[in-house]
């Protein structure tokens, strides 16, 4: 995860142009999972705090039942939770095939 973080704002706009975003909050252990199994295509995501982000969070409860679930990866075709252990492979096939 960045040591600083983007806004929902810019990930909408990252998004659109074919970008991948992961909402994330410090200390969920699904999170670093994530990040550390992406490597360094990790940072070519867009990655959103959603605790320093009231915008954020609540997209992210918009797509989780109400939950502020986090790993929530984000593409222009769907959002999902990145909690599996498969996670970090798909995800970096998404990043890997927005070409960002």
């Amino acid at each position: 995860m960045p040591s600083t973080s983007s806004t929902h704002a810019a990930a909408e706009t990252f998004v659109a142009e074919g970008g991948v975003a992961i909402y994330w909050r410090p200390g969920c252990p699904f999170c670093q999972r994530l990040d550390a199994g992406l490597g360094e295509v990790g940072e070519r995501a867009l990655w959103v705090n959603i605790w320093e982000d009231a915008d954020a969070e609540s997209y992210v409860k918009s797509v989780n039942d109400g939950n502020a679930v986090v790993p929530t990866v984000r593409t222009a075709e769907r959002s999902f939770v990145a909690s599996a252990a498969s996670a970090p492979q798909t995800v970096a096939e998404l990043i890997e095939a927005s070409g960002k």
